[in-house]
């Protein structure tokens, strides 16, 4: 999926979903002048909040145990909860089919009447007439103003005392049903990651630093083999092609340069922490956005570190290590719910009350990292709540390099270019071209 670019009459591109929001119409057996009709007058936007709601909602009902009907019930509603009321005039409808000459000749109804009367009562357009109609939709108004909620954060006051009822109340009750692990629980987990090496604390004190020597790097390489190793790899690889093959360390520094060196033993240092196959991406993944970080870094006006930048996006989703060896109560939710089309910071808030930000600051300040990095990576899903620049940049180059970790928010882009001193115009421009000079680091595919 290509970066979006926000416009005035561009709606914010949809949350990655496992199947077309199409398809999930067709899911529920809705005829294909429906989809005619859902593509023609939705909106990317709403078809996703219909897809995060069905998932929030199928996952409460779960958890209060209601039956599999009244689930899949809620389900269906919230795929529709945002029809233009006069779709839902039968009337009204036949005509604009006619008018459209689509045929719905044998075909069922556009919204099933079930649906249909869920929906009226969710709208306050007729009484709810008993308990179970009742339950469906306060399922219903909860994934809702749940979804909403985390919809419209970067508009607000970060200050609680200012935040909606309602809303809270919301948030409040889903949390309290769908949540399955505890702050003890988090610790213990925090706890279980890799201690950080002493080696690595050498080589991010050397090689975090842009006026260190090429001796103080050799020295620094020389001390672990495996560092070692990829200096002389990343000198030997094909973005370098060496007229003959290097096996020394003075040589490798020497024919990529002290600049790329640095970057390679940082990586080469924090590289083991996602040895494990299901992190192979998210390394990857890091390794963009530090290389996209330096660059944002470079052209800000505020004259921020690109050293201090491609660190910070090295270790930027560290806090997702602990996510990745929680608890299988908590594993098996996350999927279903990241599965049906919510995004992983939505997910986390939701089921911890805090999201891999927060926990990967924590993880930071246990592995003494520099304060302006713990606060760059616990604060770079909501920049708008840190008065430090390289968060607003964390969450630049996480946009750049398509991460879909979070709700999309034209405003909090704007925001973060604005702290970042970093113009929109320049964030568009600053994509990665050539040859990627630390293929070494990465995993295969």
């Amino acid at each position: 999926m290509s970066a979006w670019v926000p416009h005035d009459n561009q709606p914010l591109p949809p949350v990655p979903s496992p199947e077309d929001p199409g398809a999930a119409v067709d899911k529920i057996n809705v005829t294909n002048s429906a989809v005619v009709l859902a593509d023609r007058y939705g909106d990317e936007a709403v078809r996703a909040h219909c897809l995060r709601v069905a998932a929030w909602a199928s996952e409460l009902a779960g958890a209060l145990g209601i039956s599999e009907k009244e689930r899949k019930l809620i389900e269906r509603s919230a795929l529709f909860h945002h029809v233009p009321q006069f779709l839902m005039n039968e009337q009204a409808r036949v005509r604009l089919l006619a008018e459209m000459r689509v045929s719905e000749e044998g075909q069922p109804a556009f919204v099933p009447d079930e649906v249909r009367q869920v929906l009226a009562a969710f709208q306050g357009l007729q009484p709810i007439t008993d308990a179970g109609l009742a339950r469906i939709v306060a399922v219903l108004e909860i994934s809702d103003d749940f979804d909403q909620y985390f919809e419209s954060q970067p508009l607000f006051d970060p200050d609680p005392a200012t935040e909606d009822e309602c809303a809270a109340s919301s948030v409040q009750t889903m949390m309290s049903y769908l949540q399955v692990t505890s702050r003890t629980d988090i610790n213990r987990v925090i706890d279980r990651l890799p201690v950080f090496p002493r080696a690595a604390r050498e080589v991010i004190k050397h090689a975090a630093n842009p006026e260190v020597t090429v001796h103080q790097l050799e020295a620094v390489a020389s001390k672990d083999p495996v560092l070692a190793g990829r200096i002389i790899q990343t000198a030997n690889s094909a973005a370098y092609s060496p007229m003959q093959p290097i096996g020394s360390i003075p040589r490798a520094i020497g024919h990529i340069g002290t600049d790329v060196t640095r970057k390679v033993l940082l990586g080469a240092a924090l590289r083991g922490n996602f040895a494990s196959m299901q992190l192979h991406q998210l390394w990857n993944h890091s390794l963009d956005v530090a290389q996209s970080a330096e660059m944002l870094a470079g052209e800000s006006s505020l004259g921020l570190d690109p050293a201090e930048a491609f660190l910070a996006g090295l270790v930027h989703d560290i806090g997702r290590l602990a996510f990745s060896i929680m608890p299988v109560a908590f594993l098996e939710r996350f999927n279903r719910l990241t599965d049906g089309g919510c995004p992983a910071v939505e997910v986390e808030l939701g089921l911890v009350g805090r999201c891999h930000g927060d926990i990967g600051g924590e993880t930071l300040v246990r592995w003494k990292f520099p304060e302006a990095i713990v606060q760059a990576v616990r604060w770079h899903h909501r920049p708008e709540r840190s008065s430090v620049p390289l968060a607003s940049l964390l969450y630049l180059a996480e946009f750049l390099c398509d991460a879909d970790e979070d709700l999309p928010s034209y405003v909090r882009l704007e925001m973060a270019s604005k702290q970042a001193g970093v113009p929109l115009s320049v964030v568009y421009r600053v994509l990665r071209k050539g040859p990627d000079k630390l293929e070494s680091l990465r995993f295969a595919a």
